[in-house]
């Protein structure tokens, strides 16, 4: 792309060729492009782009399968949708992925966990003053079919909030390596001159107490990513996911 709606963004910051391009849904933008030595305009309609953060199917012997990629606000009815869909189809057991999970909205791995576990605490926060605040689940929702999660050194903050409290509850099985352990809420305050600060508010702790902030959520079974294995057999044997279906099994 080397002009849009006219306007040549030679030189220009990806981000702010990204504004000219963005806009109202269903107006045109017009994008120049330059395509194997060839010139051509192509008028775009802008829609609403929604990204997939979940991903799920189902395995062998009705064990149903999802992975998800981050928490963000369009996660928990992607999940709830999966959950639905492998729920029809005989799901018997669910091995539920969340390595490389960076984390994301605390109110969506709120949502998620109301669809997961029992009544009681999912997570609560508290500040240096030693304010608290708690996040429940009213247990209408809990999943009654046995569970693994998979968690690695990069499942963090959301994602190890939901894996410790599937723990605390004994929901399921964490197979994998110790997670990331980012235990901390942080904030966006905007400043004066257009720049911003993202600043630490609270710390999170699951259920049972725990802060795992430096220290990371330790799985229940310890199973190291075979990494030369996976990537040789272009992403066919996962051994970690085949830890997660003997032990569901």
């Amino acid at each position: 792309i080397y002009a849009i709606d006219g306007e040549s963004i030679y030189g220009m910051q990806t981000s702010d060729s990204v504004k000219l391009i963005k806009g109202e849904e269903n107006t045109e933008v017009v994008l120049s492009i330059l395509r194997d030595g060839e010139r051509m305009d192509v008028t775009v309609i802008r829609g609403k782009v929604e990204t997939p953060t979940v991903v799920s199917r189902m395995l062998e012997d009705r064990m149903g399968y999802i992975q998800i990629v981050e928490f963000d606000d369009v996660t928990s009815g992607q999940f709830e949708n999966a959950l639905k869909d492998l729920k029809s189809q005989g799901m018997k057991g669910l091995i539920l992925d969340l390595r490389q999970n960076p984390g994301g909205n605390l109110d969506t791995v709120v949502e998620i966990g109301e669809m997961l576990l029992p009544k009681g605490l999912i997570v609560y926060t508290e500040d240096k003053n030693g304010k608290r605040e708690e996040y429940r689940s009213n247990g209408k929702h809990e999943i009654d079919i046995p569970m693994t999660v998979l968690v690695d050194m990069n499942s963090a903050s959301a994602a190890e909030i939901l894996a410790g409290a599937i723990q605390d509850y004994k929901k399921g099985t964490l197979i994998g390596t110790t997670t990331y352990g980012k235990g901390i809420v942080q904030a966006v305050r905007s400043l004066r001159d257009g720049s911003a600060v993202k600043i630490t508010i609270s710390s999170y702790f699951t259920p049972n107490g725990r802060n795992i902030h430096g220290v990371g959520i330790e799985p229940d079974i310890i199973c190291e990513f075979d990494g030369e294995t996976y990537y040789s057999t272009e992403g066919e044997v996962d051994n970690q996911l085949n830890k997660a279906k003997e032990v569901l099994a």
